[in-house]
This record gives C-alpha cells, sequence and structure tokens, in this order.
C-alpha cells in the first residue's frame, strides 16, 4: 500500500472486520475474535523481532550490492520476516474463527509473504520460516480459544 500506510496488523484487523460484519457478531463475540487475533500478532511480533536481532542477518541488498530495491530498506535485521510471521499467525487464528474464508486467508497470507520477496527486501528463508513460527503462535492462540469455553 505504499508508504504512510498501516502495518500487517492494520490490515489483518481490517479483513477479521468483514466476516464479523456479515455474521452479525454482537459485541462479546466480536471482542474474542479481536482479542485472539491480535494476541495472536503480538505474540507473532515478538518472536519475530527476537529472532531478528539474535541472528542479525542481513538483507539481501546488504550481502550483495547488486540487488537493489523501489522503496529502500528497513532498518532493522533480515530474518524472519515480520509480515510473514504475522501473517500467518493472522491467517491460522482467522481460519479457525471463520473457516469457510480459509482460502482466502491463505492466499492473504501467500501474498504477503511472497511481496517481501517480490521486493527484494528479504530471501525465501526468511519468509518460509516466519509463515512456520506465525503458524505455530497462531495454533497456539487456537487452541487457547478452543479451551475458553465460549463455542
Amino acid at each position: 500500500d505504499g508508504f504512510g500506510t498501516y502495518t500487517p496488523a492494520g490490515h489483518w484487523n481490517t479483513i477479521a472486520k468483514e466476516p464479523i460484519i456479515d455474521h452479525a457478531y454482537n459485541p462479546l463475540r466480536t471482542a474474542r475474535v479481536f482479542a485472539y487475533l491480535n494476541t495472536a500478532m503480538m505474540d507473532a511480533g515478538i518472536s519475530c523481532w527476537d529472532t531478528k536481532y539474535y541472528y542479525m542477518y542481513p538483507r539481501p541488498p546488504q550481502a550483495d550490492p547488486e540487488i537493489k530495491t523501489l522503496f529502500g530498506l528497513p532498518n532493522f535485521p533480515s530474518y524472519t520476516s515480520g509480515h510473514s510471521t504475522f501473517s500467518a499467525a493472522a491467517a491460522t487464528v482467522l481460519s479457525y474463527m471463520f473457516p469457510e474464508n480459509e482460502v482466502l486467508y491463505n492466499q492473504y497470507m501467500h501474498e504477503a509473504s511472497e511481496s517481501r520477496i517480490y521486493s527484494r527486501i528479504h530471501f525465501r528463508f526468511d519468509c518460509e520460516a516466519g509463515l512456520t513460527a506465525g503458524t505455530t503462535i497462531g495454533n497456539l492462540a487456537v487452541d487457547a480459544a478452543k479451551a475458553d469455553g465460549s463455542e
């Protein structure tokens, strides 16, 4: 979406809003969706940034000056991809909450991840590791949602 737009978490909250409206969720049910979604994304962010600063892996243009980007480089390490980690966690939670949209959420997740490779700011393995971590984190949130007794 370009500079000055909201982050992956903002996108996923907007994505979550549509089925909430379509299902006419009450405030309590709506809060439950947003609570599990955003808790998973927060945990994904913590995991991702902890990994980034543990490994301090360079971005593609830092490893090879021949590689150019259109938008410049984020000022933090490459491994793992934040967009991939956030998106996998979100897609996993929303696929549980709204299983009829699972294919769409997985499509969005993969598009977010691939966009980082196409923009040349991540290596593929950054994104693959982010998808794996985010899915694991999302599944932990789903497990908590299954156990909360609100089904």
